[in-house]
């Protein structure tokens, strides 16, 4: 059994260690074959995870990492900190208003409340848990981390702390490193995918629809939505599964030989939203972002004013709590959940 501990050494147990780093005081957890870095001051944003063996970082890294991790005020527009990592989103992901009683007209802020504010840390057993303070809503949201083996356990839980019901949108946001060439896999189910946003509208406008993992852009032109191509293509896209039945997405780079696969229940996270940006973002800046974005959600949105109209997020009476869980495993070969 491993044990958790405070420690500065990699040893055969789980190890804890506070390594320091300009801005942030992050939390690093290890073992023998994954070491994952967690900075609390950052909502909980998972700001690394490597494969040991290989030594492979499979989230995207900051080029400027004091510009990317400096600290935060609510509100802010998530593309300004130079997005990169592991964050949570919720209580929306696009910034919206919330028109339900008793918060009529609150707006909710860009990729939500986590990402900006600092969550409390506290050690429990061979785990760490981050707890956050919704500041547009009133709930509390919890997420618990645990390393078994060569994967990464999650244990997500919202509370409503009002007296009334509160709808939301949560989605997992880790952004991970691309290379041409890079596969993505989503469960054999899926064979069409709905638009959220496509650069210049190339696969349509939102709430579109296009075939997975073969489309056909606004020329006529064939698109391999499963493949990257390069860094310089110019495209940006975010697209969302339709309801699943096998909770698995994936990314396989096979010039690197390293795989990540997410694992989750579907009757609790139900849809997959797909980031996949190679040049065509961000707006802001000269450089631009060239990575994908997997991200099991409870909603095909990410306003969550759209989605409530759609009746498609999650609900919570008063004092209600919801739970559901996610897995991240890393390895060498093709993606690990994915059926053969």
């Amino acid at each position: 059994m491993t044990r958790l501990r405070l420690s500065s050494t990699v040893s055969n147990d789980l190890s804890i260690r506070h390594p320091g780093i300009e801005c942030v005081d992050p939390v690093v957890m290890e073992n023998d074959l994954i070491r994952l870095t967690v900075a609390p001051e950052l909502g909980g944003k998972i700001t690394s995870l490597i494969r040991l063996e290989s030594n492979y970082e499979y989230l995207l890294q900051p080029a400027d990492p004091e510009w990317a991790y400096r600290r935060r005020e609510y509100g802010d527009k998530f593309e300004d900190y130079e997005p990169s990592g592991f964050d949570e989103c919720l209580p929306t992901i696009a910034a919206c208003l919330y028109r339900e009683f008793p918060f009529p007209e609150k707006m909710l802020p860009d990729h939500g409340d986590i990402w900006c504010l600092p969550s409390t840390l506290e050690g429990i057993g061979e785990q760490i848990r981050l707890t956050s303070t919704i500041r547009s809503l009133s709930l509390r949201f919890t997420k618990q981390i645990h390393l078994q083996e060569d994967m990464v356990r999650l244990g997500y839980e919202v509370t409503n702390l009002s007296q009334l019901g509160v709808r939301f949108l949560w989605s997992a946001h880790p952004l991970l490193r691309l290379d041409s060439t890079a596969e993505l896999f989503l469960p054999r189910e899926v064979n069409e995918v709905s638009v959220g946003w496509s650069k210049d509208e190339r696969l349509g406008k939102l709430g579109s629809r296009c075939t997975w993992p073969i489309a056909t852009d606004y020329r006529g032109k064939t698109v391999e939505l499963n493949k990257a191509v390069s860094s310089d293509d110019g495209t940006a896209e975010k697209l969302f599964t339709d309801r699943l039945t096998e909770g698995f997405c994936g990314l396989f780079l096979p010039r690197e030989n390293e795989s990540i696969s997410f694992r989750f229940d579907p009757s609790l996270v139900p849809f997959v939203g797909i980031w996949i940006c190679q040049g065509g973002w961000q707006t802001s800046r000269a450089e631009k972002q060239f990575a994908v974005a997997l991200e099991p959600c409870n909603g095909p949105h990410d306003s969550l004013e759209q989605a409530i109209s759609e009746s498609e997020c999650a609900r919570l009476e008063s004092s209600e709590t919801i739970r559901w869980w996610m897995e991240i495993a890393v390895n060498a070969g093709a993606p690990r959940f994915q059926r053969v």
